[in-house]
């Protein structure tokens, strides 16, 4: 079952290509150009009650960079993407860290339920474990209210953006904006229809992999959120949302 569904979506999502098209697709420099050319469209949500919520890992550098253009507080959105220990490069859908899953397609929920099950639990015990860390240096932010950005490097399939939404929208707040550099035509229809704005800087028809349209596309590891996160609280006061009043989950 499993290889059926990752042959179905290699054809769709297939991140073999070539240089030549990588330089062809290529848009932005790295993440922080990305972010870059974000803040300009940002801007016009600036305010007191404005918050910017990075999807871990990747997304982390932009929201750094973002919270301090819009001098806001950055908090870090709990979801990751589910996938098979056999095709580790397809998301099986995304989980939050209270353990709600939004399966990617149909097509899932033809695995049997133990090994879906199970799965599941794996990447929310890694997805906790990281929560546990990063929160240490970065408070869960109270939402209520509040306008809420959420960015990401990019949208492929839209799963974990998706589980982003779910998870920001159920915190109440005033609005929920999402700030992307790039996105595949299935990830911004989802977009707009669970955000209240997107912003996204290009949405081509062919769309193979976020990677391709970035120059330096390098990993986000545990260790470089740690040492993001610690700068900035270094820099500026993090705290200045309340924190939220929940137990965590």
């Amino acid at each position: 079952m499993i290889a059926n569904i990752s042959n179905q979506r290699n054809l769709q999502w297939s991140s073999g290509r070539s240089q030549s098209r990588r330089k062809t697709r290529m848009k932005f420099n790295n993440r922080l150009h990305a972010a870059t050319l974000l803040l300009e469209k940002l801007l016009k949500f600036k305010s007191q009650n404005t918050v910017v919520l990075a999807i871990p890992r990747g997304a982390v550098p932009m929201g750094v960079y973002l919270s301090k253009g819009l001098n806001c507080s950055l908090g870090l959105v709990p979801v990751r993407k589910v996938a098979s220990p056999l095709a580790p490069e397809f998301a099986l859908g995304a989980a939050d860290v209270e353990g709600n899953f939004y399966p990617e397609d149909e097509d899932v929920l033809q695995i049997p339920k133990e090994q879906l099950r199970l799965w599941l639990k794996k990447s929310l015990e890694v997805l906790r474990f990281r929560d546990f860390r990063w929160r240490k240096f970065v408070p869960r932010l109270a939402l209520q209210n509040k306008v809420v950005i959420i960015v990401d490097d990019g949208v492929a399939t839209g799963a974990t953006m998706r589980a982003a939404l779910m998870w920001v929208r159920r915190k109440q707040p005033a609005q929920i904006i999402t700030a992307v550099p790039v996105a595949s035509q299935e990830g911004l229809d989802m977009m707009h229809r669970f955000a209240d704005a997107v912003e996204c800087l290009y949405a081509p028809a062919d769309f193979g992999s976020v990677g391709e349209f970035y120059s330096a596309f390098q990993e986000v590891s545990d260790d470089d959120v740690c040492r993001l996160l610690t700068s900035l609280s270094a820099e500026t006061d993090v705290t200045g949302t309340q924190p939220e009043g929940e137990p965590q989950k």
